[in-house]
């Protein structure tokens, strides 16, 4: 029952997991430890770890709260664990993500190994080239913050059998939640929090997707492509309905109804008729048909997800 917390506990694991934290930035969580201070002894701090895991004295830290500017107004709220929380839950993220993800549907491409943005725009053109020109364009209203972890923590529990995961997950939903009276939220800077909102969001992919719709999703973003408005009035209600078992609703000043000839932007590509275009090395690109130099969304991260 425990082969799952071998592989998280793993040294070589542990120790993939210490690079990557020291590659994603300095940052402090709530006891003031920058990476650099974690690097002088990490070998002895992820030995330590590990001994604290399996004798059952780990105990994560509160995370460190604090708000960015959204692209278009408002602010995002973001929780920084510490250096060490980080760790082991990109430890747990490197064995736990491949299981999960090969449950997930390839209309989601947010926060996935060989995935991103190119093939989300790909997908768009796919579809609108084979005339679904009609647009749901939909936004979920604050979806991070409001996560029902009863909801989330069930789904955890049909796909993660070994106990003690499932209890190192549990403290770190426990330390993210945002709102503590209604028990919701998930807090966005714990590296397990894309996973588990894919995890969250596919109960709506698997609903959408055996019903023939033709969904493109990245995180909490997406968009439902027809052909005609009609269908895609219906399929809003249809949503609307999904994301009301989902504990989730639209945000409707945002949500609505349009095409390609009245154009619309999808993670800041802007699509409009037989075009689409976007911002790269701050150099507006626009391209005209189905081919472009879509190569150079390879690497491009949507700037909400940075």
């Amino acid at each position: 029952m425990a082969q799952m917390l071998d592989r998280i506990l793993d040294f070589e694991n542990m120790k993939e997991a210490w690079l990557e934290t020291r590659r994603h930035g300095q940052a402090a969580g709530v006891d003031h430890w920058r990476v650099s201070r974690f690097q002088r002894h990490w070998e002895h701090h992820l030995r330590t770890l590990i001994d604290d895991v399996r004798s059952n004295r780990y105990k994560p830290r509160p995370l460190r709260v604090f708000y960015i500017p959204k692209r278009h107004g408002g602010r995002r709220r973001l929780g920084i664990p510490t250096v060490r929380d980080r760790v082991l839950q990109r430890a747990t993220l490197q064995v736990l993500g491949p299981k999960l993800d090969r449950k997930f549907l390839s209309c989601s491409y947010g926060y996935r190994p060989r995935r991103s943005l190119f093939h989300a725009v790909a997908a768009i053109l796919k579809y609108r080239d084979r005339e679904l020109t009609w647009v749901l364009d939909a936004d979920i209203d604050d979806f991070f913050s409001s996560v029902d972890l009863a909801l989330l923590q069930g789904l955890i529990a049909q796909n993660v059998r070994d106990p003690q995961v499932l209890h190192l997950l549990q403290l770190w939903l426990d330390v993210g939640m945002v709102d503590r009276r209604r028990k919701k939220g998930l807090a966005q800077g714990m590296p397990v929090s894309p996973l588990l909102s894919n995890l969250y969001l596919h109960e709506m992919d698997w609903q959408l997707v055996r019903n023939r719709w033709a969904l493109v999703r990245y995180a909490d973003d997406f968009i439902v492509l027809t052909y005609s408005r009609a269908e895609a009035e219906r399929c809003q209600g249809i949503v609307a309905d999904i994301l009301a078992e989902l504990k989730l609703r639209f945000e409707e000043e945002k949500t609505r109804i349009t095409s390609f000839d009245e154009g619309f932007e999808f993670l800041g590509v802007a699509f409009e008729r037989d075009s689409y275009a976007y911002t790269w090395q701050d150099k507006r690109v626009e391209v005209h048909g189905s081919r472009g130099p879509l190569w150079q969304m390879w690497d491009y991260f949507p700037h909400q997800y940075e």
